[in-house]
């Protein structure tokens, strides 16, 4: 059989995600809001539809995990007072607080999922999926 690396990179995904679920589920967040925290923690103050683009999902998934982070408490909706039509999203104190531990655990996982690489290793495969993810941002 042919080697595959996009078959190999969604069983690795989906591995990571099985795991990260313990990283995640002490702050109270899921495996599938991560992204959206994290996208927020960069770009506070955006609307869902920036978010949607941000995140590289649909609007639907978007709007079912804005909605979980901002009964969380992690998050809030504020029309944009330069277009009423659009809100924004911000980080709630709680949503700004947790950010710190929530990184140092996720840094954390990220070392010991590699902690077998040596530096090269780590570098050759790092650069190797840039260059793959810079071929889709492309096509956007």
């Amino acid at each position: 059989m042919e080697k595959s690396i996009g078959k190999l990179i969604t069983y690795l995904s989906r591995c990571i995600q099985q795991e990260l679920k313990n990283v995640v589920v002490p702050f109270e967040i899921s495996v599938g809001e991560e992204p959206y925290y994290m996208a927020l923690i960069q770009n506070n103050g955006v609307t869902q539809d920036e978010l949607t683009k941000l995140v590289k999902v649909d609007k639907a998934a978007t709007a079912r995990m804005v909605k979980s982070l901002e009964q969380k408490g992690y998050i809030t909706r504020e029309t944009d007072p330069k277009d009423k039509r659009n809100k924004r999203i911000y980080l709630t104190e709680t949503g700004k607080l947790k950010y710190e531990p929530f990184a140092n655990a996720l840094r954390q996982f990220n070392q010991e999922l590699t902690s077998e690489w040596t530096e090269e290793q780590y570098e050759f495969v790092y650069q190797s999926l840039e260059m793959l993810k810079k071929k889709f941002e492309e096509e956007i």
